[in-house]
């Protein structure tokens, strides 16, 4: 009978280590999102993207307004956002390695989403990287192209209302992401 309870004890230490070796694993996983919407919340993060056209593409910019809470500051300290082309993997940083503030503009040619037409913005949980080219992000937001649900503008003006009223609709929600 003792074999039989210390044989028990001894499976449950090992199932407790396992669970707890996964469970501290899970925390070291990288979060990766795919955007695919021109509004995307999840872990205090926000993106809304818009576009202010111009006279012609040519003078068509796209605009990521990227808001980060004070929580999500505490965690994220710097951010980059990565222009790639799926087909060869070369990139341009439109932004790297910037200090994360509550709020943030990425302004880009909408033109440079013929060539390069994903999007990833990398959230860093230090300020103090000196090679963001080989550091490990500590979350992605991903995009394959420009959202097709993003909207488009005569003026900055427009755009600047339509982002008011967009983080008003995602004070109301704590994430978009579908969860199964």
């Amino acid at each position: 009978m003792n074999k039989k309870i210390l044989i028990l004890l001894f499976c449950l230490l090992f199932l407790g280590i396992f669970y707890f070796e996964a469970l501290a694993n899970q925390q070291e996983k990288i979060s990766a999102y795919h955007g695919a919407d021109s509004v995307f919340k999840a872990e205090g993060i926000t993106v809304i993207w818009g576009v202010v056209r111009g006279n012609d593409e040519i003078d068509t910019m796209a605009y990521i307004k990227i808001i980060a809470t004070e929580e999500a500051r505490e965690h994220f300290k710097a951010y980059s956002v990565k222009a790639t082309d799926a087909f060869s993997d070369s990139f341009e940083w439109l932004v790297k390695g910037k200090k994360l503030q509550a709020v943030n503009m990425v302004e880009q040619k909408r033109e440079l989403f013929k060539d390069l037409t994903e999007r990833t913005i990398l959230l860093y949980d230090s300020a103090e990287i000196e090679n963001f080219e080989t550091e490990k992000e500590d979350m992605s937001i991903y995009y394959l192209s420009l959202p097709d649900t993003t909207p488009e503008y005569k003026t900055m003006e427009e755009l600047k209302n339509y982002f008011v009223e967009a983080e008003k609709r995602l004070d109301k929600i704590e994430t978009t992401v579908k969860t199964e």
